[in-house]
């Protein structure tokens, strides 16, 4: 594969008689998960060792560590079916699907939901990979960023793309396997899925008002293009991805049940 190098429980407060105290931002997050969505926990850690095998964006996309990654990956998924042409494309496409779909919930409940914002720098990230090469687990170093504190939720949305998304998507497309489009079309598939989740949470005035500025403005707040554009279209009156993750193509891995190709 060729590889080019790319850029790169209850709230706890202490009560006592003379006081109370507000907890630290990892506490009060990991309360509003367990709260909301327990399951997230079972893959994400906040502030929490991490493994020492788990890496940083920054170390698995160097083009050694993630050719390993893959070929695990591959083995895997052709693990019942070795005479067949192995295509990178829909693999990187599952295994993308995995990295983001792990990381991208937790991180839209953690923004929406508290006062508080956490750095998305990716270097307080770190992922643990499954023994089959796919994303596993994410190990959170939680900072309050001051700045995104202060931003909406649009520009908070706006960052978890920046900071998070893109440089995942450009070290993918940088193995010249996968267009990045494809990826973001997944993405926006996500998102817009799990805005549908937290529907209850944050009102349908607020989900319809991300909706429109992440899937219907070609830019973002501060002018750069938006990759999540038209990623999902109205159809029926329903939003619904605009194109297929071409994971059918792979053995045994079935359509998704509202395959763009049914």
């Amino acid at each position: 594969m060729a590889y080019r190098s790319a850029p790169i429980t209850e709230d706890l407060i202490w009560r006592t008689p003379l006081y109370e105290r507000e907890p630290g931002l990892a506490d009060a997050l990991r309360h509003t998960i367990a709260e909301q969505r327990p399951h997230l926990l079972d893959f994400i850690g906040l502030d929490e060792p991490h493994p020492q095998k788990a890496m940083t964006l920054a170390d698995w996309s160097r083009s050694s560590e993630f050719t390993s990654l893959l070929a695990q990956y591959s083995d895997h998924i052709y693990r019942n079916n070795p005479a067949q042409e192995r295509e990178n494309k829909p693999l990187l496409s599952l295994w993308a699907q995995w990295y983001i779909g792990l990381q991208v919930p937790p991180l839209m409940l953690a923004l929406l939901t508290e006062t508080r914002a956490l750095s998305l720098s990716p270097q307080h990230f770190h992922v643990e990979f499954h023994e089959t090469g796919r994303a596993a687990k994410f190990w959170i170093d939680v900072h309050q960023d001051a700045e995104l504190t202060r931003q909406s939720s649009l520009e908070r949305m706006e960052q978890l793309v920046i900071q998070n998304l893109v440089p995942v998507v450009e070290a993918l497309e940088a193995t010249g396997e996968i267009n990045g489009k494809l990826i973001w079309s997944n993405t926006g598939y996500l998102i817009n899925w799990y805005l549908g989740e937290m529907r209850t949470l944050l009102g349908d005035e607020q989900v319809n008002v991300l909706r429109q500025h992440l899937f219907f403005a070609q830019r973002f707040s501060d002018g750069r293009d938006n990759p999540l554009w038209r990623t999902v279209v109205m159809r029926d009156g329903v939003l619904v991805r605009r194109t297929c993750c071409q994971r059918y193509r792979l053995p045994e891995v079935q359509q998704c049940g509202d395959c763009t190709l049914k």
